[in-house]
């Protein structure tokens, strides 16, 4: 559940769907997931009449992708040596986003949902609340942070979010492990910590996995635009399936490993 948006590279001259969520759900199809409903909105742009049908086709059902009149969410990025994405400061418009709201069939689908994933963050903390709040949902709540930039000093912030999340996802280095560690021990939440090209952490009720990344050569390493959405999808499928959390890192190095390669956080087919 969250936002799905239209990805602009300025420089390649290229348009491609994107977006956290929608990231999320087509790579968690990718990595095996028997049923993936993505409940979103687009605008009545150009993005409405692309989305919906690219999900079809990626195995995601949209029964639950709304459009309202206006903007589809927009992203522009640019790349560095070596793909790493940038996203300028303002290049992030979250169009109709502003705007939509979660129905009773969105909560349906939701509380009978094995997984609900949720990017928490600012700009759709309307969304991410209500799904948050609901004491009737049944399946494991899994949050996105980000790079923890939204949590404050020390990441503050995310105190508020444990034992509320089953899992949560951060961005940071072995200095963001080491910060957490002694929350994750009475918690019950697990963290998850990537470290992009040096792998990725998780912390369960004290006790600490890491699992180094899938070595991609430089010359095949094209966008990182979504590495993080491919590597989450793929840890959930995997942990839900078989609860082992050193498979689950690794799953989601492999699978980060395949969306690097290609312009695009949902560019391949495989």
């Amino acid at each position: 559940m969250g936002e799905c948006t239209l990805d602009h590279y300025p420089e390649q001259g290229a348009e491609r769907v994107g977006g956290i969520s929608l990231n999320f759900a087509v790579n968690a199809r990718r990595a095996g997931a028997e049923e993936v409903a993505l409940i979103s909105c687009t605008g009545t742009d150009a993005g409405g009449e692309l989305i919906p049908g690219w999900l079809t086709r990626a195995g995601v059902c949209t029964a639950q992708l709304h459009q309202l009149p206006g903007r589809t969410a927009s992203q522009i990025i640019h790349l560095a040596a070596g793909g790493e994405r940038i996203f300028p400061p303002g290049g992030y418009d979250p169009g109709v986003l502003a705007e939509f709201r979660l129905d009773e069939n969105d909560l349906a689908c939701i509380r009978d949902a094995d997984v609900v994933a949720v990017p928490v963050f600012k700009e759709l903390a309307h969304l991410v609340d209500a799904v948050g709040y609901d004491s009737a949902r049944r399946g494991l709540l899994v949050g996105d942070l980000l790079d923890g930039a939204d949590l404050g000093p020390d990441l503050r912030g995310i105190d508020p979010l444990l034992g509320a999340y089953d899992l949560l996802f951060l961005s940071g280095d072995l200095a963001t492990v080491e910060r957490l560690f002694p929350r994750s021990e009475r918690s019950g939440t697990m963290l998850v910590i990537t470290h992009g090209a040096e792998g990725s952490t998780a912390l369960l009720n004290g006790y600490r996995n890491a699992e180094p990344a899938v070595l991609v050569p430089s010359e095949e390493r094209v966008d990182t635009t979504g590495c993080g959405d491919a590597f989450q999808a793929a840890f959930v499928v995997e942990y839900f399936r078989h609860r082992d959390v050193p498979a689950a890192l690794r799953a989601g190095a492999a699978r980060a490993a395949q969306v690097i390669r290609h312009l695009g956080a949902t560019a391949d087919a495989s």
